[in-house]
């Protein structure tokens, strides 16, 4: 992620604004993005230091929307760590990595971040250099 001021930020089309910082829900932001013409879906974090996180909204295990399932909640019952409800796989909110289930070891894909007088950007310029 990086902060910074760059001529026609946010609207050259390698943008895309998710939110405020301050309209970040504790529980995380859902939001959707396309990749290669396909929309996915997105969670964006503000962890209890401040810092920002987001990452694609798909179980390493199988390609599944963590809360594609009942009870359709991003959290394991204690709020501590993002868990797929399709195989239970947990994974840790700060680096993404997969701490129990049937993918563990692996890590959520992360998703390029920048912030902008405080809006959070999804830089999709950056993502394309690795979709391609």
């Amino acid at each position: 992620m990086s902060r910074g001021t760059r001529p026609g930020f946010g609207y050259d089309g390698s943008m895309k604004r998710l939110s405020t910082l301050d309209e970040i829900p504790r529980e995380g932001l859902k939001f959707t993005y396309f990749e290669s013409r396909v929309e996915m879906g997105g969670i964006l974090l503000r962890l209890p230091d401040g810092s920002l996180r987001a990452w694609k909204n798909e179980c390493r295990h199988l390609p599944m929307e963590l809360d594609s399932r009942a009870p359709h909640s991003l959290w394991d019952a204690d709020g501590k760590k993002l868990v797929c409800n399709s195989h239970g796989a947990e994974f840790l909110p700060d680096s993404g990595l997969c701490t129990g289930g049937p993918c563990r070891g692996s890590h959520l894909r992360s998703l390029p971040l920048r912030v902008e007088d405080d809006t959070v950007y999804l830089d999709t310029a950056a993502m394309s250099s690795f979709l391609d």
